[in-house]
């Protein structure tokens, strides 16, 4: 007896139908995400794609970016204004040509070079006195100006206590001399120095205190184009008000470095002319050729600027002054 079966190819027919149809419809959902996702990221919206959470930035993450965007625009369109520099050195925030002049001489030049190649190791804007009967004063004098140092002939001049001979006191102009002698014995010592600029007394609280004299010096200055420096040896000295008058480019000394027999001292007075510099806007110290002054001058003329003042020589002074009509410093 034959075996009766079902008929299900219908049913797998229709359950056919409905998975391609699903299929399509599938299909159709996942052609409309994708053309909606990118017409929206086109518009830069959030996509519509199911899965893109998985990829979708953190709130916090999307503040920061946005903050970050703003931050470059911003800085695109305008520029960063600059913090307000705080309280800065004196040498990064003047005018070097506004600073206050300070010109140092050394004395008693001429003996040995020893001393004038310790100067130029200091590597700083210095003037020199030379001695100008000194055994090597020459020498002294052409290798100053070969490393632009001014040069001023240190004349010894006749002073209080009589003294005549020892060492600086050759050459020695006394007030008792003739013009003549006066005139051939400034003469003789121009020759021997000639790229001197000016000069200033060696001794000489004497000599600076008469008339006589120092009307014949300042006009041996004044027709030689050279300016005179009063070390002021004396508080009698008539020597710079006098080169006033006689129309002579002229400065006077503020202080003496070394005069005190404590040596311990340089470093104080050094100060101290930094001090009358700032007060008065310039000032001329004076020093000589001993080793602690030398020491102290290695040790803080680099850091000159960063006291608030210009190290130069002399004749600088002597130039801002005839452009100025600044007076002399207060002594």
């Amino acid at each position: 007896m034959p075996v009766k079966t079902k008929r299900i190819l219908p049913n797998l027919t229709f359950q056919n139908f409905f998975l391609r149809l699903s299929l399509v419809l599938v299909m159709l959902a996942l052609i409309s995400g994708i053309s909606l996702d990118y017409l929206n990221f086109q518009q830069k919206e959030t996509s519509y794609l199911p899965w893109t959470w998985l990829t979708r930035p953190s709130v916090s993450t999307q503040a920061e970016k946005k903050v970050e965007k703003k931050v470059k625009t911003a800085s695109r369109q305008k520029p960063v204004k600059p913090a307000k520099p705080g309280p800065q050195p004196v040498a990064e925030t003047s005018n070097q040509n506004n600073l206050p002049l300070v010109a140092i001489i050394i004395d008693d030049l001429g003996q040995d070079l020893s001393f004038m190649r310790a100067l130029i190791n200091l590597q700083v804007p210095l003037t020199v006195a030379i001695l100008p009967e000194a055994g090597q004063a020459i020498e002294t004098a052409q290798l100053a100006a070969d490393h632009q140092f001014d040069v001023l002939i240190h004349q010894p001049l006749e002073a209080f206590n009589g003294q005549t001979i020892g060492t600086g006191a050759d050459g020695l102009i006394t007030t008792t001399m003739s013009q003549e002698e006066i005139w051939s014995r400034l003469e003789k010592n121009f020759e021997r120095l000639p790229v001197a600029k000016g000069l200033n007394n060696h001794m000489g609280s004497k000599g600076t205190a008469n008339q006589y004299l120092m009307e014949i010096i300042m006009e041996f200055l004044k027709q030689k184009n050279l300016f005179f420096i009063d070390s002021k040896t004396s508080p009698k000295s008539i020597a710079y008000d006098l080169a006033v008058k006689m129309k002579v480019p002229a400065a006077s000394r503020q202080v003496f470095l070394d005069a005190d027999e404590d040596r311990s001292k340089i470093k104080d007075r050094l100060i101290e002319l930094f001090l009358s510099a700032k007060k008065n806007g310039q000032a001329i110290g004076i020093g000589h050729p001993f080793l602690e002054t030398i020491q102290i001058l290695e040790a803080y003329l680099p850091e000159a600027r960063n006291y608030g003042v210009q190290l130069t020589r002399v004749s600088e002074i002597i130039d801002r002054q005839k452009n100025t009509g600044q007076k002399k410093a207060s002594d």
